[in-house]
């Protein structure tokens, strides 16, 4: 999959995305952002929230590489360990366009 690809592309400014093959290159500091869909993977029934937004390729693509992402960078892997005791956002946004409709 394509960075292009993501949905959050246009507006991402994560230096360590799971769909850049040069990731291990990038510098990550603390004060970054944290790639969104990097962090919804780790959540509980995560792969059916992807499912559902019609997104499984790119959680196929982030699956194949978060554990070395966490592993090179800790602050990263720390941010994956809290989001993983946090309800999805990707959930949130479908129950509330639920709601309104």
């Amino acid at each position: 999959m394509k960075i292009s690809s993501c949905p959050k592309y246009q507006q991402c400014n994560a230096p360590i995305c799971p769909l850049d093959d040069q990731w291990r290159k990038r510098v990550y500091f603390s004060e970054d952002s944290t790639c969104y869909y990097l962090l919804e993977s780790v959540k509980e029934d995560s792969q059916m929230h992807f499912h559902g937004a019609q997104l499984e390729e790119l959680y196929e693509s982030i699956v194949n590489v978060r554990g070395d992402i966490a592993e090179r960078f800790k602050r990263i892997g720390s941010k994956m360990e809290l989001a993983k005791n946090t309800s999805s956002r990707m959930t949130r946004k479908f129950v509330t366009i639920k709601e309104a409709v």
